[in-house]
Parts: C-alpha cells; structure tokens; sequence
C-alpha cells in the first residue's frame, strides 16, 4: 500500500483570514469535523482541484484589468494612465526570425524565456499592430492560465500535508495585477518543479530543471544557493554537489549552441544588467528622483553587495537556528535581500515570491498586508511613468519615493515574519552526528516537506553566536 502521510491542514482552524473569508461557502470546518486520511499519492489533489480552478479565475481578472490596453493597444502615455502596461504585446512584432540568432531582433531576455515568447509569436496571424498585439496577448493569456494551473498543481503537491497553502499561489492579489506583465511565471513554474522535485529525492530531475529555470530567469540561481546551505547543515553535501552539476550542465547544454552561434546576442541581457543604472523600485532609485543619479558603477557594486550579504545572512540563518530551517524558508529570506538591493525591482518580481510564500506558510494576513502594498506600487509606477511627460496629471518623485520605500519595507516584513516562525521552533532532537543507520532515517518531527535527500539528517555544520 501507498505511505500515509498526516490528514491535511485546515486553513480554517489555523489562520482567522482564511476562517473569515470562509463565511461566503458556510464558515471554518467544524470543531468536531474530521478531515479524510488519504495515501502520499492522493492527499493533496482534492484540494488543488479546487484551487485550480480559482486560479483559472484569478487569472481572468488580471485579463480584465489589461482591457483598456487590449481594446487600445499598448501605445503611448495611455497604457500607463490606466495601468495596463505589460512588456508581453511589445514582443509581438517579432516576427519569424529566431531570436539569439546574428541579425536577428534583439530580445533583451534570457535564452529560455525569450525562445519561447518567440514561439507563442510564430502563432500571431498578419494583421495590423494592434490586431498582432490583440493575437499575442491573448494566446498568452491562455498560456499563462496554463502556466497558473500547473504551478498551483505543483505548489499543492508539494507541500501534502497542507496542499490549501497553494491558495498563496491561485488567489493572491498580487497574480491579478503582475501576472500578464511579462514572462516570468514560465521560470517561475520551472524553479517551483525544481523544488518539487528535489523534495522527493529526485536529484538529477531537480538539476534538470532548475538549470532550465536558471536559463529562463536569474533568480532561482538563489535557490539552488539556499538548498546548498542546508545540505552543508546537514552534511548532505554530495547529494547538493549531483543537483548543482546537474542544474549548471542543463543550463550550459541549453546555451551552448547559442554561445557558438551567436554569444553577443546570448549574453546581451546579462551585459545590459551590468551596464545599467538604479531601475524602477529599486532603492538605488531614489537619489535620482530629485535628480542626483547613482552612477552605474556604484549601483552594480551595490547589487553585487547585496547578493554577498545575501549569503551572508543566509548562512547564519539556514546553519544557527536550533532547528534546521526549510528549504523554502532560507530561499525566500535570501531571495528578498536579492531583490531589494537589486538595481531594479519590477512590479512582477512578486511572482517568484509567491510560491515561497506558499510553502514557507506564511499567514494570510501577512500576504495581504505584502500583496496590498504590491498592488499600490503597480498602480503607482504607472503614474510615476505618465507623469514624467504631464507632470500635472502624474506623480510626483517625493510621493512615489515614499511608496517604493514602503513597498521594500513590507518585503523585509515578509521575510521577518517567516524568520520568526523558523526560530519559534524547538530543537528536533536529531539522531547523534555519527549514527549512519538513524540519520538515514527520516525523522518522525521532520517539518520540511521539500528536505528530499536531507530528511531525518543530523546536523553537522553548525553556527554558534555568543
């Protein structure tokens, strides 16, 4: 027979968001109500069914609030009057010459992503611009609906004990209004298979596909990081040492046709990276608002800084805690540094947030504090934007510096909030460092469910201060 895993979580019974917004279907489970035992195999799919769906419609309303720009077209001041912008319909006029390739159109995307925004374009008929623009995001309004559903399915799968933690995922806020911007779910989905993956003890598929994930965005390269720290932890380090080389072989077999063909046009968006100033909602920013511009060469050495402190504060946190922390826990603590000392922090970086968010658990009332600043700086940008050309209609630099600020500081809020929920775990009482045949067992108190070839180990790389 199939292992049993614990009966799910009820979000009801242990977060008053979700026990209130479950008034609209009947109110919280019952104080007697019993929730079904199910098999390793079956205990989270009721409730990603369900949740499938509600992402199906999450995703209709991010079309919805785009309906402006798909009746108008993705031109001029206009698209950020109404906060419809979305880099997706830019891409539309692509046309059939493959990206990456020499003399073809520059997509200042990495390999992954921008090969398949090409494809999805192969489909666009002739037309005018604005019937291409139409055709474009449309198929990818499917695509990304797709996308959702698989993510939500794999987020829920991960996690079977509280497959209801997907809701992060399928019903935040923050899916509405950044979902349809660019291509960044399709990393996303690859870097979350990745985590799936490793969790079951699946090494070489979750270097597989965290190295396509790292060839699609950058981020997940934080990720893997994390995972290494609590491999060193748990003196698993060989099992980390098979899923980075197997992550950076897939992420050099993929490149290396393009990096003999044509290496500019592959490695013209990380040139750019490094050739760039502070962007938009990075703090870096806010100097130029009143007009003093870091220069590039500050704002690159202070985004690498912040990637050194990053690891930094990953290693004190993944290897100090009397309890080893999980994996999605020290990957979104580390992943948050990353990003609000980044040179910029696009309104769609809190999608490679949201299923970190998920499975770390993270209280709904603190998404929703997170996701409501989210959506005021999506709105806010937009009109920072419009207002560089009618500075009377937009918004002003102090008002729009207070609002990124405000935006960065709620990121930090999510990672303290998850530091304290690792921390407020007692010791595990792990087996003796030395004792192969029970740190080859998974401990009964094993909390992660992403930990895959560290379950049950002892710790053997521990960090004391004072």
């Amino acid at each position: 027979m199939p292992p049993h895993v614990p009966a799910s979580v009820a979000p009801t019974r242990t977060d008053p968001v979700a026990a209130a917004a479950s008034q609209v279907v009947g109110g919280p489970l019952g104080r007697y109500a019993a929730l079904a035992r199910h098999t390793a195999r079956s205990a989270w799919r009721p409730a990603a069914a369900v949740l499938v769906g509600l992402s199906s419609l999450t995703v209709a309303f991010g079309v919805l609030q785009k309906a402006h720009c798909f009746a108008k077209g993705w031109n001029g001041q206009d698209q950020f009057w109404h906060a419809c912008y979305s880099d997706l319909p830019v891409s539309s006029g692509l046309g059939h010459a493959m990206p990456y390739l020499p003399g073809a159109q520059h997509l200042d995307q990495p390999l992954i992503s921008g090969l398949v925004m090409w494809l999805v374009g192969l489909a666009v008929p002739d037309g005018s611009a604005l019937v291409r623009q139409q055709w474009y995001f449309a198929l990818w309004a499917v695509l990304i609906t797709i996308i959702v559903m698989t993510l939500v399915t794999v987020t829920a799968a991960s996690v079977p004990s509280a497959p209801w933690s997907a809701a992060h995922v399928a019903l935040s806020p923050v899916l509405v209004v950044a979902g349809l911007v660019s291509v960044d779910l399709f990393g996303v989905l690859l870097a979350s298979v990745a985590l799936w993956a490793w969790g079951r003890n699946r090494v070489l598929l979750a270097g597989l596909f965290m190295g396509l994930a790292i060839s699609a965005r950058s981020y997940p390269l934080v990720l893997l990081m994390a995972i290494g720290l609590l491999a060193l932890r748990a003196g698993r380090v060989r099992a980390w040492g098979r899923l980075a080389v197997t992550a950076l072989a897939t992420w050099f077999a993929v490149s290396l046709p393009w990096l003999v063909i044509n290496a500019d046009g592959l490695l013209s968006v990380y040139r750019s990276w490094w050739r760039s100033g502070a962007g938009y909602g990075s703090v870096w920013m806010v100097p130029a608002l009143p007009g003093h511009a870091l220069p590039q060469g500050p704002v690159t050495a202070l985004a690498i800084l912040g990637w050194l402190t990053a690891v930094v504060v990953g290693v004190f946190f993944a290897l100090s805690l009397d309890r080893r922390p999980t994996v999605a826990e020290v990957s979104l603590v580390m992943l948050v540094i990353v990003v609000v000392t980044g040179k910029a922090v696009p309104v769609q970086a809190g999608l490679w947030l949201l299923p970190l968010i998920a499975l770390a658990g993270l209280k709904w009332r603190d998404h929703l504090i997170w996701a409501g600043v989210e959506a005021t700086n999506f709105v806010a940008v937009w009109l920072y934007i419009a207002g560089l050309s009618k500075p009377d209609r937009g918004l002003p630099p102090g008002l729009y510096a207070v609002l990124l600020g405000l935006r960065l500081a709620t990121w930090l809020y999510v990672l303290l909030q998850v530091w304290r929920v690792a921390r407020s775990r007692g010791p595990a009482n792990p087996p003796e460092a030395g004792d192969q045949e029970a740190g080859d067992q998974k401990q009964e108190g094993e909390v992660d469910p992403l930990a895959g070839p560290l379950a049950g180990a002892a710790d053997q790389v521990l960090v004391r201060i004072g």
